[in-house]
């Protein structure tokens, strides 16, 4: 990360992630992208001595407010630092750190800024965050569904986007390559997040990758940290990196050295479509002591799937998730899939939101979702009680909530 972000590391500032979401201080961020907040100045003279020196008096304050104002401005401005990095898709970018306006059009990133505390600086936001994410967001970023919401991940409307005066847009791989030059051509800095490192690929949804592993964790961590570098939150974005690392560490001592032969066959199934090669729930899968059937197949990246393809991988378990309960539905309801061994022996399970078993990874899919994953598959090596604490504290620290979910 140093070698490609150059930055003279500063003290995060600001209230605590806590203290915001209880305090709702969302509030002031949505005011602000609608332009709001302002001053105004001017007063009626009057004719008579009293109200002719209230007038001076108020001058008086009025001028030293402004004057403090501007002091005040002026400091935020000097404590900013200018850094330049390549970001995901291989594009040279400069911004002067921390931004305190960014449109956020790509939902990991909105994730992991609500995870680092930074939803003060959030003005505008995906379209899809609620479908991608969850309604678990309404608690994490308390307001966020006033946000403007100025594109997805492949459409942007480059006048609301301009409109929001960002400091940084926050773009997905997907991203129309014509609306982000557009928004660069105002100024305005663009940075793609796409969760992999090995730079740009020629199809952002099924990539082909040399070591998924590495690409995957690599892209995680620059996403990250970068953010954290983008939002002033540098020291959180560390905290979140270690406590990933370490329940992967926890991960690996339990069910690291399960060999091939011996590994659950899992495939994963979600809004119509199964996980295949080189995306990272395949990674997420082999930590965890599993293997991808799907890509064992032979499926490369994402494809639709039906009950005749699936029966020729033959899974011992399948995976659904939560945010799209219609796979879990058809497949454990629909005749076609009753004679799947997954089905007729009860593995079919669907995943809870926090746990995060998609195509690219999120901070939470490596700090919950793996050990969450783990423990699925091999319970008597990882307790519910190791991945309920784990959870309990992610979401203390970092989300500032408490965590409602259930280990099963």
């Amino acid at each position: 990360m140093d070698d490609i972000i150059n930055q003279t590391e500063g003290e995060e500032s600001g209230i605590s992630r806590r203290k915001f979401v209880m305090l709702g201080a969302v509030g002031a961020g949505i005011a602000a992208s609608y332009g709001l907040f302002g001053c105004s100045s001017g007063a009626s003279a009057s004719g008579s001595t009293g109200a002719s020196a209230n007038s001076t008096a108020a001058s008086s304050t009025s001028s030293a407010a402004s004057a403090s104002a501007s002091a005040s401005a002026s400091a935020s401005a000097s404590a900013k630092q200018e850094i330049s990095f390549k970001d995901q898709n291989d594009y040279d970018v400069t911004v002067s750190v921390p931004c305190d306006r960014m449109v956020v059009l790509q939902h990991h990133s909105l994730d992991m800024l609500c995870q680092l505390g930074a939803q003060d600086k959030i003005v505008g936001i995906v379209d899809s965050w609620q479908k991608n994410l969850g309604d678990y967001m309404k608690d994490v970023f308390p307001g966020i569904e006033k946000l403007p919401t100025p594109g997805g991940l492949q459409e942007w409307n480059v006048e609301q986007i301009a409109a929001l005066n960002p400091d940084v847009v926050i773009a997905a791989s997907q991203a129309p390559e014509d609306a982000m030059q557009q928004i660069r051509d105002l100024g305005i800095p663009v940075v793609v997040v796409s969760l992999r490192g090995e730079g740009k690929q020629a199809e952002a949804q099924n990539p082909r990758l040399a070591d998924a592993d590495a690409a995957y964790t690599e892209g995680c961590e620059w996403a990250v940290k970068t953010l954290g570098k983008l939002s002033g939150k540098n020291d959180t974005a560390e905290e979140i990196w270690n406590f990933c690392l370490d329940s992967r560490d926890i991960v690996d001592k339990a069910v690291g050295d399960i060999s091939d032969d011996a590994r659950v066959k899992v495939a994963v199934l979600a809004n119509g479509i199964a996980y295949g090669n080189d995306k990272y729930v395949g990674c997420q899968l082999l930590r965890s002591g599993a293997v991808n059937a799907a890509a064992l197949a032979g499926v490369q990246g994402n494809t639709d799937y039906n009950a005749e393809m699936v029966a020729t991988w033959n899974p011992e378990a399948i995976i659904t998730q939560d945010r799209y309960p219609d796979d879990y539905k058809t497949i454990t309801t629909d005749p076609q899939y009753a004679e799947l061994a997954a089905v007729k022996d009860g593995k079919v399970i669907e995943a809870p939101y926090w746990t995060k078993p998609w195509g690219n990874p999120d901070t939470d899919s490596i700090a919950l979702g793996e050990l969450w994953l783990a423990h699925t598959f091999y319970p008597e090596k990882v307790t519910a009680q190791q991945v309920e604490e784990k959870a309990k504290n992610f979401y203390e620290w970092f989300y500032g909530i408490p965590f409602t979910g259930s280990v099963k």
